[in-house]
């Protein structure tokens, strides 16, 4: 069987936690090409993994290798960029989030993805935890009846120091923005995964606590129309605290519970005496890693020809949203987004 031949743009730190070892983990992928400016951040990668040959130069990876698939693993800055080169060589594309920093950039990779009619995954991996796919198939199949109010919290203390290789995350001229383009674009895709398209935003953003250039905490209400409406909650100054997804419906609650590793459903009835009467389960636990489950997904659906499960579609929608966020807390007021603002 012939393997997939796989290049891989960046070595730092999510190359090294997610697309290489996944790559690696699966015989029927090749380790043909990597590439970054810094050597250091090659010899790392080589200590654990071989790649046939090493580049510095992402462009001069696209031209000379052919390539089946290319992760795009650079700063928010480049993706654009190498996304549209990527295909252009004829190369299917597993790309980072953000997938851009500027909307006219997303475009432009969707423009190339339907001119060459190759691919693009993007790594919205929160869609792989098996606690919130089995959200998913709760909400779908309406155990807790028409969602009304969703809430997503994700917060950590920061990429960088401790996880990311560098503070490019920091930096706004590189990383385009802050929280909302981090942790709050997993939250932003979530949101739509679960519940549908968002019509309105009114949100904040702020730098409270770290001294750095972009914001480290955002808030953001959402609509969905006249149905259901919900929040946001991301950032990266919190050492404590719930982290995960709750959803109301008619009937019932579910929540994604990331500290305790567990998916519960409950349903029943609240009384206005205060009296409860609830049936709490838990409908499931934490497995392998989204990253892992993310990337042996992506690349299950190339070798089977099947359309990846998040596109460039998905990614644009997503920016949309961001986009939307920082407008409003700019200009502090809500934002209206267009029907179908992917």
């Amino acid at each position: 069987m012939k393997k997939l031949k796989i290049g891989v743009l960046g070595a730092g730190a999510i190359a090294r936690a997610s697309h290489i070892p996944g790559y690696a983990a699966d015989g029927r992928c090749e380790l043909a090409a990597i590439a970054d400016v810094s050597p250091e951040s090659l010899a790392a990668v080589r200590e654990k993994w071989r790649f046939s040959r090493e580049y510095s130069d992402c462009s001069e990876l696209i031209t000379r290798e052919k390539l089946d698939l290319v992760s795009i693993c650079l700063p928010n800055k480049f993706h654009a960029r190498y996304a549209v080169e990527a295909l252009e060589a004829g190369c299917d594309v597993i790309l980072e989030k953000p997938v851009a920093v500027s909307l006219d950039e997303a475009l432009a990779i969707r423009e190339a993805q339907q001119r060459t009619g190759r691919q693009v995954a993007v790594c919205f991996s929160h869609r792989f935890n098996s606690m919130v796919q089995a959200a998913h198939t709760a909400l779908a199949t309406g155990a807790i009846g028409k969602p009304y109010m969703i809430r997503i919290r994700f917060a950590h203390n920061g990429p960088y120091p401790g996880w990311a290789v560098s503070d490019w995350f920091y930096n706004p001229e590189i990383a385009g923005g802050g929280a909302v383009l981090d942790m709050g674009i997993h939250a932003i895709d979530l949101a739509r995964w679960l519940i549908g398209e968002v019509t309105q935003v009114t949100a904040f953003t702020g730098t409270l606590r770290k001294s750095i250039a972009v914001e480290d905490n955002m808030t953001a209400l959402l609509r969905f129309g006249r149905t259901a409406m919900g929040y946001l909650d991301c950032g990266w100054t919190s050492c404590a605290g719930f982290s995960g997804i709750e959803v109301m419906g008619d009937n019932g609650a579910v929540t994604v519970d990331y500290a305790a590793g567990e998916t519960r459903q409950a349903t029943g009835v609240a009384r206005p005496d205060g009296s409860i009467e609830m049936q709490n389960s838990v409908i499931a636990t934490c497995g392998d890693s989204a990253w892992k489950c993310q990337m042996a997904g992506f690349i299950a659906e190339k070798m089977e020809n099947r359309p990846f499960s998040a596109g460039i579609d998905e990614g644009i929608a997503a920016l949309r949203i961001a986009l939307a966020i920082y407008e409003s807390s700019q200009n502090n007021r809500t934002v209206l987004l267009p029907p179908g603002n992917n």
